[in-house]
């Protein structure tokens, strides 16, 4: 009889500790995904800011300098439009320097250049919230940048 309780003591434990352990990895696997996603957004608007600057005429329609986008939801067709401000999406926000414009087109952020070369310098800004917090309204944003220099 003394057996048996040591072993039922044992095997809760063991079963406890496993538990505990899986939880970890469960929050820890979630956390990498949301990162690896934010990696590839950022990296999704740079590529979809360079294609919008070089379909974007200047001269008529002036600069583009601000590109901002927000991912509703992590679930597949679930229109969600607060998702990212209680954990379930991303905001995107793009911001554009040119560099070695010509005098003729004005941009509020724009670097004169002594070659004539026309470059872009893109920021891309991934912010998103730990759905696995507490109180997902209040917790704090997660960011991942990325800049990238482009010539045009």
């Amino acid at each position: 009889m003394f057996i048996a309780i040591v072993v039922v003591v044992l095997m809760a434990s063991i079963t406890a500790l496993v538990m505990s352990l899986s939880g970890k990895i469960v929050k820890e696997t979630t956390a990498q995904y949301r990162k690896e996603q934010a990696m590839l957004l950022a990296k999704s608007y740079t590529e979809f800011a360079i294609l919008a600057i070089q379909g974007h005429n200047m001269q008529a329609n002036g600069c583009l300098e601000t590109i901002t986008g927000i991912i509703n939801s992590t679930v597949l067709n679930q229109a969600n439009p607060d998702g990212a401000n209680k954990g379930e999406g991303y905001k995107v926000t793009v911001r554009i320097q040119y560099i070695g414009l010509p005098a003729d087109i004005a941009c509020a952020v724009n670097t004169p250049s002594t070659s004539g070369d026309t470059s872009v310098l893109v920021d891309v800004n991934v912010r998103y919230k730990d759905p696995d917090a507490i109180d997902v309204g209040s917790a704090p944003w997660i960011n991942f940048s990325r800049r990238t220099l482009q010539r045009l």
